[in-house]
């Protein structure tokens, strides 16, 4: 039987990671690089990933290949042992089934074998007596006074044949006890013999039953360590799997924040505003940091930070004598996402290039939104109209700055970039 040889295998956790891009949202939040050459030397990094992942896939699919083929051989061994046991097994069936076959011949020719004796006992009676009256007859010359004593020759051949009649008769006598004796001993010797034999032949398989059981119990335990391993080696190259799957998703968001990146402007480019609703009347002034107020001439109503037992990752500011009061983009950039959930309403992110590096903003409880998807707008350019949209205690926009991309509770202190 071919040796196993124990596999070192070395588990792999991994996050399964989905991307979803739609026309409602293009979220490259999770995977994100702040500028172009950051971008091209992740992805470098993770295609080397990938590959160095595909190739622990190779080696491990080929190692559980030549596993499985060996709990293949495994299982023909045993299943012809287990066709070898259970021939074994009938055969034992059925010599015990000839032994007491040969057990009820025996108690038949113990039976004969009473009935021997009662006529060996019968004839020896027989015997015995004729020898007497032989005896007598011999010692008191009665064969001899017979035949003196014989009227006519007939008589005395008459006389002659009932002697020799009687002298045959005991010889005959003499015959069949030694055959009856001869077939009791022939008879007991066969039956004892076949018993034996059987009995032999019987032991001998129930021997071969029990070595080929042990034989089945080592081939189980070793299927149940191969089986084991496969589990292992199984789960292992899952863990690959989903890993591989994690970094080829995360290459796709590299690659197209890279994308975003290439197509986005750089400050301080401005427009002459776009289409607005209505124009804010206070005017929109780049800061050092290349950001501009969203929301000119509002005031701050809830600070960034800790709030009402959470966290308040960014910062809220209204206008309270304008209930239609324009948002507008706080740098040049590329629309990202433009979304809806319960907590943050209607809500848009840009992604912006500031001084070559990645920032992105964020927009939430708006009352309309008018910014598409993948769409590149200019700083000071309306993107929506403040709102109560989502979890609000009224009309106000919530304005976020995540460096480096946008993920949920990540953003920083917009003070840090905007003076409020």
């Amino acid at each position: 039987m071919q040796k196993h040889v124990r596999i070192c295998a070395v588990l792999f956790f991994a996050f399964f990671t989905v991307v979803f891009i739609n026309s409602a949202t293009l979220d490259v939040s999770a995977n994100t690089c702040r500028s172009i050459s950051e971008c091209r030397e992740l992805q470098r990094a993770t295609r080397d990933n990938i590959a160095d992942l595909v190739d622990q896939e190779n080696e491990l699919g080929i190692d559980l290949a030549q596993l499985q083929e060996e709990i293949s051989q495994l299982r023909v061994e045993l299943s012809a042992l287990l066709e070898s046991i259970d021939i074994l097994e009938s055969e034992i069936s059925d010599l015990t089934n000839r032994i007491f076959e040969l057990s009820d011949k025996i108690e038949l020719n113990i039976i004969l074998y009473d009935e021997t004796n009662e006529r060996i006992d019968y004839l020896l009676d027989e015997v015995s007596q004729r020898m007497r009256i032989t005896q007598r007859r011999i010692n008191t010359n009665d064969i001899f006074s017979a035949l003196v004593e014989a009227q006519s020759i007939v008589d005395f051949v008459r006389v002659s044949r009932e002697i020799n009649r009687i002298a045959n008769r005991d010889a005959d006598f003499m015959n069949e006890l030694n055959s009856l004796i001869k077939l009791q001993q022939q008879i007991l010797l066969e039956l004892q013999e076949m018993t034996e034999e059987l009995e032999e032949i019987r032991y001998a398989r129930r021997a071969s039953v029990a070595m080929l059981e042990i034989e089945q119990e080592y081939l189980e335990s070793v299927e149940y360590e191969l089986v084991g391993r496969e589990f292992l080696l199984q789960d292992t190259l899952d863990a690959l799997y989903a890993e591989r799957v994690s970094e080829e998703s995360r290459l796709a968001a590299l690659l197209q924040a890279e994308e975003i990146l290439s197509r986005t402007p750089a400050p301080p480019t401005t427009a002459p505003g776009g289409p607005t609703a209505q124009a804010p009347t206070t005017p929109q002034i780049p800061n050092e940091s290349g950001l501009a107020h969203p929301m000119p001439g509002a005031r701050v109503s809830s600070e960034f930070g800790n709030r009402w037992g959470g966290w308040h990752a960014g910062i809220d500011v209204e206008i309270f004598a304008n209930p239609r009061t324009p948002v507008l983009s706080a740098a040049a950039g590329t629309v990202i996402t433009s979304n809806f959930n319960n907590s943050m309403g209607w809500y848009v992110i840009i992604s912006h290039n500031i001084n070559g590096q990645r920032v992105d903003t964020l927009y939430g409880h708006l009352r309309y939104q008018g910014a598409a998807v993948g769409s590149v707008v200019y700083q000071g350019q309306q993107i929506g109209i403040k709102g109560s949209t989502g979890f609000s205690t009224g009309p106000h926009l919530h304005f976020e700055v995540h460096p480096g991309g946008f993920s949920w509770n990540s953003g920083v202190n917009p003070r840090d970039w905007i003076a409020f």
